[in-house]
């Protein structure tokens, strides 16, 4: 069996083969395997005495050799991926996957490949679900998570103080079993279930909850927003910790829900590697290539059926994410579960730039120019659920007339000048932005294409540099918090392209929101504020994502949280 590097070797040189043969200079493969001279001719002698290639080194110093390679690489690449499926070395494998080779030598492999994902059993009965993510893990610190894979991870690892059930509108107890409040509803105290344990074992006290809000006093946190009201924490034992607020606030039990509010252990500082809580898992491993859950024995509520998930991040479009059962043929007869996403698709404009799209008869321009119902049938894609509101069961379809683009560009001040629209990198974004690319070229608007990583969502460069922004928004299933977060958190896309006045507005209502004592209240001021957005055309809605998604047969209890994520707690196989 080939050696790893063999293959980054086989990679690296594979742009300038011809005919399995290619010459190249000793230095390039100094910098691949980070090695001298010395060791790069050695390495090479031994693929040739092991029968891999032919050798023939350059003469003189800086001069080219060769190489004859015994077979073509995408049959190395088929016989390599096999190997490691049977092997079952995942390691190995993902490492192979991250080499920049044709995505389609993969694809042909996807569903052998796809046998490595899904539910294992040992012979101890200790079931592992192995699955596929796509982007990489940026921070897992709650101050900062504003990603919502990695504030699902941050569910499965810590606990707040109550929860939210939304599917009866209602608070209920979870590291706190009891609470009340004052008749102003500036005081709230909350009584702590007694010896829930953190993953380090010791038993959680008031005062761990005190420094978990601590925390947020001397951070830049996008979240510092959710504790601006509260004035004093107190601890006047172990079991009961007081919030004293500096004024009335009947929503500020649903903050404590998010999850960036999980409680935290005040005796060990927070090492997002290390991560501590009191979570149903813990953290057993974090790389740059997979994360791995571990079930918490001593967790206070039922313990998880799974003992183990594994996250591997592979190479965007070589593997779909199923749950299948590994080590069994891919299951042709699968459970498709279809979730409507609670959030919604966007485009959005920098009111923070001086640029045209300052320009209201250009946005409304731009408005007409993206029909999604149109944009979904060019690109082959299946129902769309068209956007007006942040909320699928208010939407509504906004008719377009793309008749009326010409004569609202006459009518603005538009003059030609190219704008920088940016998405993110994932392929079906990037579709997307060159369908509205070229639609806007059609009618005489100049974009100018640019992508960024998710990563790049924690700092101010799309700030900087985009004019336009196609976006999405995913709520979770606090819907009337996940409303306040998205023009509260500065780490929201588009509340970030907001101009002081515009953001004026909206926190005027959301005044009304927050001191709201109904939910037909509450929705009364966002209604107020979506119309607003509407009308001046602010941001595009576009379409409420349909998330499918498929399951071996095996699998029950299946079941949906917060951000579309399958709810791993509850999660079995018969």
């Amino acid at each position: 069996m080939k050696d790893l590097s063999y293959y980054e070797m086989r990679a690296h040189l594979y742009p300038c083969e011809e005919a399995q043969k290619v010459t190249f200079k000793l230095s390039d493969l100094e910098q691949i395997w980070y090695c001298t001279t010395k060791n790069v001719k050695r390495k090479l002698k031994k693929y040739e005495q092991e029968g891999f290639c032919l050798y023939r080194p350059g003469k003189g110093r800086g001069n080219y050799s060769k190489l004859e390679f015994c077979q073509s690489f995408q049959a190395e690449i088929e016989q390599a991926v096999t190997t490691f499926i049977e092997r079952e070395a995942m390691d190995e494998l993902m490492q192979l996957l991250y080499l920049p080779i044709p995505k389609s030598w993969i694809s042909a492999l996807s569903d052998e490949v796809q046998t490595l994902f899904g539910m294992q059993s040992s012979q101890q009965q200790k079931e592992v679900l192995r699955t596929i993510v796509r982007g990489r893990v940026t921070t897992l610190d709650p101050l900062y998570t504003s990603v919502a894979f990695e504030s699902f991870l941050i569910h499965q690892l810590g606990d707040t103080l109550i929860t939210y059930d939304h599917e009866h509108d209602r608070l209920l107890p979870h590291l706190a079993h009891h609470w009340i409040v004052d008749g102003e509803q500036r005081r709230w105290t909350f009584y702590l279930r007694k010896g829930v344990r953190f993953h380090h074992q010791r038993v959680m006290t008031s005062e761990d909850v005190r420094h978990t809000f601590a925390r947020y006093r001397s951070a830049n946190s996008p979240f510092s927003w959710l504790l601006s009201d509260v004035q004093r924490i107190d601890c006047p034992s172990p079991n009961v910790v007081t919030f004293e607020l500096k004024r009335p606030n009947a929503f500020f039990p649903r903050f404590l829900c998010c999850d960036n509010l999980a409680i935290l252990p005040a005796d060990v500082p927070f090492d997002e590697h290390q991560w501590i809580g009191t979570g149903p898992f813990r953290l057993k491993e974090r790389s740059e290539q997979k994360l791995v859950l571990e079930a918490f024995d001593p967790y206070f509520l039922e313990r998880p059926f799974l003992y183990e998930v594994q996250f591997w991040h592979v190479p965007k479009q070589n593997i779909s994410a199923t749950f299948q059962i590994s080590g069994k043929e891919v299951d042709k007869d699968l459970q498709e579960r279809e979730l409507i996403e609670k959030g919604f698709r966007y485009v959005a404009f920098n009111f923070r730039k001086s640029s045209i799209v300052r320009d209201q008869k250009f946005r409304e321009a731009l408005f007409h120019l993206a029909d999604v119902q149109a944009m979904h049938r060019d690109l082959g894609r299946g129902r769309c659920i068209e956007a007006s509101s942040y909320f699928p069961e208010k939407s509504h379809s906004h008719p377009r007339d793309g008749k009326r683009v010409s004569g609202l560009l006459r009518d603005s001040a538009y003059s030609g000048e190219t704008l920088k629209l940016f998405s993110l990198d994932f392929p079906r974004a990037v579709e997307e932005a060159k369908w509205y690319v070229a639609k806007a070229e059609e009618a005489g608007i100049h974009l100018e294409h640019r992508t960024f990583s998710i990563e790049s969502l924690y700092d101010d460069t799309i700030d900087i540099e985009a004019d336009v922004l196609m976006m999405g928004e995913v709520a979770s299933n606090d819907a009337h918090f996940s409303f306040m977060n998205a023009f509260y958190n500065d780490r929201i896309t588009f509340r970030r392209f907001f101009n002081d006045e515009q953001l004026n507005w909206i926190y005027a209502k959301l005044e009304t929101f927050r001191t709201a004592g109904t939910k037909e209240e509450r929705d009364r001021s966002i209604d107020e504020i979506e119309r607003y957005i509407n009308e001046y055309r602010l941001v595009l809605f576009q379409y409420h994502p349909i998330k499918r998604r498929a399951f071996h047969h095996t699998i029950r209890n299946i079941r949906f949280e917060s951000f579309g994520n399958v709810e791993l707690r509850k999660l079995w196989v018969q």
